[in-house]
């Protein structure tokens, strides 16, 4: 006579619901901070960026795309009137540009490898990398530049007509 429990069987319905779940968080956007609303970062701001993704059909129209597009307008790759939160075929064109001139993957998305590179031209103007401090940067441009800055709950922000803009993905003031 055999007798079954049913420990093996729930052991496996754990584990693959485990294993279930651990996959779905896997195919998820790895960024906290476009999880969060908005460009940011804590600690040292050098990898600040690196989880930011923005392109035609990833937020789009945002403050993150003209944060995207300051960065452009930095580089010399648009004009300031530009700038205006619309990621379109003009910013992707010119994305591109910037990722061959930078020896980077052509993709005309500012992906997490562009963010990533552009952080590099981040430079510390003053303030606090501490949690909770503000922060300010300037991002040096080949022919432009533009503060950045980080508030005391890690978002960036930057300065366009005439006030500051948060980097926000599901905003858009910057028009």
């Amino acid at each position: 006579m055999t007798i079954r429990t049913a420990r093996p069987r729930l052991a496996i319905a754990v584990l693959g619901t485990a294993l279930g779940a651990t996959l779905a968080v896997g195919t998820l956007p790895a960024s906290a901070a476009v999880s969060d609303g908005y460009v940011s970062g804590a600690g040292g701001y050098r990898d600040d960026w690196s989880d930011e993704t923005v392109h035609a059909n990833y937020f789009p129209r945002s403050n993150a795309a003209c944060l995207w597009q300051k960065v452009l307008w930095a580089e010399g790759l648009l004009t300031n009137s530009e700038v205006d939160g619309a990621f379109g075929s003009k910013t992707a064109w010119q994305t591109g540009k910037l990722q061959s001139r930078w020896g980077i993957p052509t993709s005309k998305k500012a992906d997490r490898n562009t963010f990533t590179k552009a952080a590099g031209r981040l430079k510390f103007v003053s303030g606090s990398t501490a949690s909770g401090k503000r922060l300010e940067l300037k991002y040096d441009g080949l022919v432009n530049d533009f503060t950045v800055r980080r508030n005391e709950h890690g978002r960036h922000g930057f300065y366009l007509d005439g006030g500051w803009k948060a980097a926000a993905y599901k905003l858009r003031t910057c028009v």
